[in-house]
């Protein structure tokens, strides 16, 4: 049990060291609840936001593909998706939705098809 506090409290301390330079980071209801399920996910969450950040976006393809990257680099509404693979996990193949408004004050991270 204790691992699983330092390793969320080390995340939250992330959020806060990350959000200071980059706005605020707001994790959905289901999120924030399978964090006790799968450590795991807690790397994975931090891992996806430094890929979204620097402009990848995941399992994202086509024409939406083109209009976040163009979001990306012009200031716009975007967003990426990424897959869960950890095949030992009860949390496998979910995918992860991070949404970054035009206005880059907070990132929405949560499962997709999840709603806020």
């Amino acid at each position: 049990m204790s691992i699983s506090l330092i390793s969320i409290f080390s995340f939250i301390h992330y959020i806060v060291m990350v959000s200071s330079l980059l706005g605020s980071f707001q994790l959905s209801p289901q999120v924030s609840e399978c964090l006790s399920l799968d450590l795991g996910l807690l790397s994975f969450i931090r891992h996806s936001i430094v890929r979204h950040q620097h402009g990848e976006f995941g399992e994202v393809y086509g024409p939406e593909l083109e209009s976040c990257c163009g979001a990306y680099v012009f200031g716009g509404r975007f967003h990426s998706v990424f897959e869960y693979e950890v095949c030992t996990s009860p949390l496998h193949g979910q995918l992860l939705l991070i949404v970054s408004p035009s206005a880059r004050d907070t990132t929405f991270i949560s499962f997709l098809g999840e709603l806020f």
